[in-house]
């Protein structure tokens, strides 16, 4: 049973690797052409996520292509969203308000820093009630504030290392309690990293 629910983790994950295109092309076209795109993006997600529900051909079309993706409660749930919509959410919400370094700096470890927390935490970590890990916590939190850095020298954007290691510890608390607090981490990951960021740069 743990290594389907491994083998399953590795086939979500590598799909959920495929969204390092958006960093990539945000990196040559400008904000409003990038937000016009997430925009578009974001509409055509929600309408299939939502109309699956209610259209049985729009439903057969999105099994096809997506169910092995798909956790049970996003299958079964009756308008429950997937992944895919708060993905598209997060990466919208973040690219309206938010610079274009900081933005691309969320968005990998949206899609890098989640990945290696999921696959670290179920290989050696050990699942607590909410079904995280302290294991892959650390895991997030390290690749984080190395994408962080990495980032910070290659495309800069306002900030400092201090400011880095409290956006990434914000942004890993908002992956590790995604749960509790019932907002899926592929929106409030990018948010709260960038907001952190924003207001910290205010005050320091």
């Amino acid at each position: 049973m743990q290594n389907e629910n491994l083998n399953f983790e590795i086939r979500r994950k590598i799909f959920h690797l495929y969204g390092l295109i958006f960093p990539l092309v945000y990196s040559f076209i400008p904000k409003t052409s990038m937000n016009v795109l997430l925009l578009i993006l974001t509409g055509f997600t929600l309408y299939a996520d939502i109309s699956r529900n209610h259209n049985q051909k729009i439903k057969e079309v999105v099994d096809k292509f997506f169910s092995k993706f798909l956790r049970n409660k996003e299958r079964t749930g009756f308008y429950k969203l997937s992944g895919a919509s708060y993905m598209a959410l997060g990466l919208l919400i973040s690219c309206l308000f938010f610079s274009k370094g900081l933005v691309i700096t969320s968005w990998l470890i949206l899609i890098i820093s989640d990945c290696i927390a999921a696959l670290v935490g179920m290989k050696y970590g050990m699942p607590l009630k909410n079904g995280k890990s302290l294991v892959g916590a650390g895991a997030f939190f390290i690749s984080s504030v190395f994408i962080s850095t990495v980032i910070y020298f290659f495309v800069s954007h306002p900030t400092s290392f201090i400011i880095i290691i409290f956006s990434s510890l914000m942004a890993t608390l908002a992956e590790f309690y995604a749960g509790q607090i019932k907002i899926n981490d592929n929106l409030s990951i990018p948010v709260c990293y960038c907001l952190t960021t924003v207001i910290l740069n205010l005050i320091f």
